[in-house]
């Protein structure tokens, strides 16, 4: 299953959290127990096991999410680097396109944007981070 969710307004941390309370709340409406959930924020991991306080702006989400979790009947959750996350951050930009949240359940019903890139993942190819440098001139 993947999804993808207007968020509105916020900072990162709250996507993070809101993502991860959708995506939760929407396997358990369709009768998942079993969740595994693979985020690339390592923030999120510590939030979700308790090692690290989260900042009061989002407790409540932090609260929240910890609630739905408890409702499972097995969870386990993973941190992923960005570069293996190719799907979710083309599915997050295509949540910027849309007005209500989509929910996909083969990989027929994933956008295009996305839709390569898990054809990637499928074949395991390995994505890289690319970093631009600035050309620096030098002075007259």
């Amino acid at each position: 299953m993947a999804f993808a969710t207007p968020l509105g307004e916020g900072t990162n941390n709250q996507a993070e959290v809101e993502a991860a309370i959708f995506g939760i709340t929407r396997s358990l409406e369709i009768g998942y127990r079993n969740i595994f959930l693979e985020v690339d924020s390592q923030l999120l991991i510590e939030w979700i096991t308790k090692s690290t306080q989260p900042p009061w702006n989002i407790k409540t989400q932090v609260n929240k999410l910890h609630m739905l979790i408890r409702q499972t009947q097995q969870f386990k959750c993973k941190h992923t680097y960005r570069e293996a996350n190719c799907v979710a951050d083309a599915l997050s930009k295509h949540s910027h396109r849309i007005s209500t949240p989509q929910v996909y359940f083969n990989s027929q019903q994933i956008p295009k944007e996305a839709w390569a890139y898990y054809q990637l993942f499928k074949q395991e190819v390995i994505s890289f981070r690319r970093k631009k440098i600035k050309k620096i001139k030098e002075p007259p």
